[in-house]
């Protein structure tokens, strides 16, 4: 039974092992691939979202008007969704316009600010976000490209004071490097983020706005946009710096609207078009990881339970094991050992997509131009353990999701 156990976990971390791989190709192809835009800076309108955002709203709209982006070419619309604090008090001493609504959601938001927009390029930013220079500039620019409905950014972690949120650091430029790399081998993006995004007007109208329907708008809008025969990209060094959760509860309820959020609007897109390896990724990216989080852990406390008889003679051989699990150390460690132990077939596609996935976000770090820090290294090192609590939220958000009070809630 122990073998038959082991045997499927192997044939399980082959398929990850798989996937990665691929991840990895794509990586090293996009790095021969060479992106030349012509110049591109028509009008804009900067829609900007807020819900009690007293404590951010300033910090934004500094950084847009910072951003070096011609004044006289940008509109300014702050939408306060029936903020109760500072908000309105705070934004109305820019030269911007703002709308008000009651407390309807983001997308609700938006819908309003595209109705009111003067120009055809609308360009979306999170009101606890800041613009980098050149941001919107190099947001813009792809749109030239009539082929392109909406271009999105790359988010950066702004604060990184707690241990989540170092590991989410790590976590934001690893999964950047994957979407600049299919962009620039597949010339259209994957994982399309609304905290700073830019969209053609005329597409999200023929398209009937921002939907409410699904708990993912950003994702939802980017299927709707390739259906309607447009083309989405990751736009790699326009950078914004956002506020990401703190604390495990914080993240777990945001990484439970996000993965149901994207299944959903997969779900409701159904008949889009998959010939692009882009948007089949897309699929394959969630279902798998959707199965991957509800088996793995099992699987993972049952080889950490198989070999444990072995590496009980004292308690540092028992810590010395479980540090080796659970840490980079592992990896290294059964390479280490592969002239006495010889290559095992339960545990090399494990070790090998740790160091697939360790190299890949030493790249993502040096890519986005962040450096290996103690508290980078510390994730990195460590990363292994964050990526099972990430997964085990997974797990909870699809057992617990058919049996919450609203399957679409406002934010």
């Amino acid at each position: 039974m122990d073998n038959i156990i082991m045997t499927i976990g192997g044939v399980f971390f082959l398929v990850l092992f798989s996937f990665l791989l691929f991840v990895f190709v794509v990586y090293l192809i996009s790095l021969f691939k060479k992106t030349v835009q012509e110049d591109f800076q028509p009008a804009v309108t900067i829609m900007i979202p807020a819900y009690n955002e007293e404590k951010n709203i300033k910090k934004c709209l500094d950084s847009v008007f910072g951003s070096g982006y011609p004044k006289e070419k940008m509109e300014v619309l702050v939408i306060d969704d029936g903020s109760t604090d500072k908000t309105r008090e705070i934004a109305s001493k820019y030269d911007i316009t703002l709308l008000k609504q009651d407390h309807k959601g983001k997308s609700e938001a938006m819908n309003l600010a595209t109705k009111h927009a003067k120009h055809d390029f609308l360009l979306t930013i999170d009101a606890d976000s800041i613009l980098e220079k050149d941001c919107i500039t190099l947001m813009v620019r792809p749109l030239l490209d009539e082929t392109i409905g909406a271009t999105t950014g790359t988010s950066k972690v702004q604060n990184t004071n707690t241990i989540w949120a170092i590991f989410q650091n790590i976590e934001y430029h690893y999964n950047n490097l994957i979407r600049r790399s299919f962009t620039q081998v597949f010339k259209n993006g994957i994982w399309f983020f609304g905290a700073l995004a830019c969209y053609r007007k005329s597409v999200i109208e023929k398209i009937g706005y921002f939907k409410t329907d699904t708990l993912s708008e950003d994702m939802d809008i980017a299927l709707e946009i390739h259906k309607a025969g447009h083309r989405t990209l990751h736009v790699h060094n326009a950078h914004c710096l956002t506020i990401v959760p703190e604390t495990l509860k914080a993240l777990y309820n945001q990484r439970k609207r996000w993965w149901m959020g994207v299944l959903q609007a997969l779900i409701k897109n159904k008949n889009i078009s998959k010939r692009n390896p882009s948007i089949a990724f897309l699929y394959i990216n969630q279902f798998w990881w959707s199965i991957y989080a509800l088996i793995s852990l099992p699987l993972i406390l049952y080889q950490v339970n198989y070999w444990l008889p072995y590496n009980t003679q004292s308690f540092s051989a028992l810590f010395g094991y479980l540090f080796r699990w659970f840490s980079l150390a592992g990896p290294f460690y059964v390479l280490y050992k592969i002239p006495v132990w010889g290559i095992n077939f339960y545990s090399v596609f494990g070790v090998l997509s740790g160091l697939i996935s360790a190299i890949l976000i030493i790249a993502s770090i040096k890519m986005f131009k962040d450096n290996l820090s103690v508290k980078n290294l510390f994730a990195l090192f460590f990363y292994f353990p964050y990526t099972i609590v990430l997964n085990i939220m997974i797990t909870l958000s699809l057992l617990t999701h058919s049996y919450g009070k609203k399957r679409y809630f406002i934010r």
